[in-house]
């Protein structure tokens, strides 16, 4: 079974970015994946508010994420924690593939043209592997 990591803003709106997750984490199982989405269950042992445990959270992610077969990433909004796991899947060479706020993917082709991507996030995903 194929696993996939899910990239998401955790911080800010806590509740709907949790649901979020959890939505993309059904998808995902529905189409026969294993959803690696640690913000689902990291803050219940670390404390966010604590940037040292939130930095071990991060951490431990990472570690989940050595694992897994590609990465989506739930944009566009990229917070400062999904830009550390982005540089690490850039060293990882995972496969990422971005989708915008109602789940429509975001195609590296067509990226430069792309009204929903600010030259900021472009910028950040310099140097991924982009689907």
């Amino acid at each position: 079974m194929k696993k996939i990591f899910v990239c998401s803003p955790y911080r800010g709106d806590v509740e709907k970015n949790t649901k979020r997750a959890a939505q993309v984490a059904r998808i995902l199982c529905e189409c026969g994946y294993m959803p690696v989405v640690p913000h689902l269950y990291v803050p219940n042992f670390l404390r966010e508010e604590d940037q040292h445990e939130r930095i071990r959270g991060i951490e431990l992610g990472i570690e989940l994420m050595k694992e897994c077969d590609k990465i989506w990433l739930l944009g566009p909004e990229i917070t400062s924690g999904m830009e550390y796991e982005l540089e690490a899947a850039k060293e990882l060479k995972i496969p990422v593939v971005m989708y915008d706020e109602e789940l429509r993917q975001i195609k590296a082709k067509t990226l430069p043209i792309d009204d929903r991507v600010d030259d900021r996030i472009r910028e950040i995903l310099k140097g991924l592997k982009l689907d």
